[in-house]
Parts: C-alpha cells; structure tokens; sequence
C-alpha cells in the first residue's frame, strides 16, 4: 500500500512539474564579463549585469511605479561534506523612476546618492549594467585555509505591487526579475 502511495505522489510531482510555464525558471539578469583585481585588501570588480525587463515591468515603470534593484556580493567557502557558507560582502541599491512631466528616467544609486537623467529606457538600463572599478571591503582577514569564492546575484523589483500580483509573482518571473547566483573562485 504504502508502494502505490509513493508511486501516486511522485506521477502527481511530475504532472505538475510539467504543467508549469518554461519561462518559470528562465533568469532574466545576467552577469557577463566579471573580472577580480587587486588583492585580498583591496579587490575591484569590473562587470556587466544584463537586465532584461518584462513588458509588465515597462508598464509599470511608464506608469509611475520605482524599479528597486541590487546587486549583491557575499564571500563563500567550499565545504566538503555541508553546505557551503557564504557572509555578505556588500550590497549595490538602484532606483529606476520614469518622470512622465520631463519625460525622463531618473537612475539613482542609493548607497552614494548618485544621480544620473536618460532620455530612454534603454540608455538607463545600459547605465545600471555597468559596474566598473567598484571595490569591496578588505576580506583579507576572512580568508583562511580552503577553497573561497565570491557569489554574485542580482535582483529587480517594482516598489509595490497589488494584493493579487504579489501572488501572481511567486509562480511567474513576469513581475520580478531575480539572477541565478553565480560563483567566481578566488586566486
């Protein structure tokens, strides 16, 4: 009995796993061209994160809604027999706004206060890309004996978004864009 019990579980696991829409796991931010310089005191990152925004997304944002985004780095170390750890390292927080008096997008970093204006989408998402000579803190003290490597994800959310769509975005990448975590080994 308890043989066809598990047999039905699993038929029904599949079902459903099929059943879900391919672009469920599809990752719409990635990071391309990573470097790592420096040394352990003082390692600058230079790197493109892609974001490819959603039709919902660009409506939202033509229609007053703030983009969040943040780019994260955490330190992590390869353990053999458990789970790795990983310590946060730094967070980067942008702000994507569209003005529709002006008719500009307003990007702003929130941790410098930096503020740029673009007259199109497209020019600002180009600016949010771009991380270039961004140094982390010192991780020299960290290191130790083993194999450490640096994750690197990334993140895009409207600020807010209605009762029935934060629903909706726990089963559909439509509404937020969310990166794989991706490692680069240490020298």
């Amino acid at each position: 009995m308890f043989h066809l019990f598990t047999r039905l579980i699993r038929l029904i696991t599949i079902a459903w796993l099929l059943c879900l829409p391919a672009h469920l796991y599809a990752a719409n931010i990635d990071f391309k061209d990573f470097t790592l310089e420096g040394s352990p005191k003082n390692y600058k990152i230079n790197t493109r994160v892609e974001f490819e925004l959603t039709d919902y997304l660009r409506s939202a944002l033509q229609n007053g809604v703030t983009l969040n985004a943040r780019i994260q780095f955490r330190l992590g170390k390869h353990k053999s027999w458990w789970f790795n750890d990983d310590t946060p390292l730094l967070t980067v927080p942008f702000q994507l706004k569209y003005h529709a008096l002006s008719r500009h997008y307003l990007l702003s970093r929130n941790d410098t206060n930096e503020h740029w204006n673009f007259s199109n989408l497209p020019s600002a998402v180009r600016k949010l890309n771009e991380l270039r000579e961004y140094s982390l803190p010192d991780i020299s003290s960290s290191l130790g004996e083993g194999k450490f490597y640096i994750l690197a994800a990334a993140d895009l959310n409207p600020s807010n978004l209605n009762l029935p769509l934060r629903f909706q975005s726990l089963f559909s990448d439509q509404y937020k864009l969310t990166s794989e975590g991706v490692l680069w080994p240490l020298p």
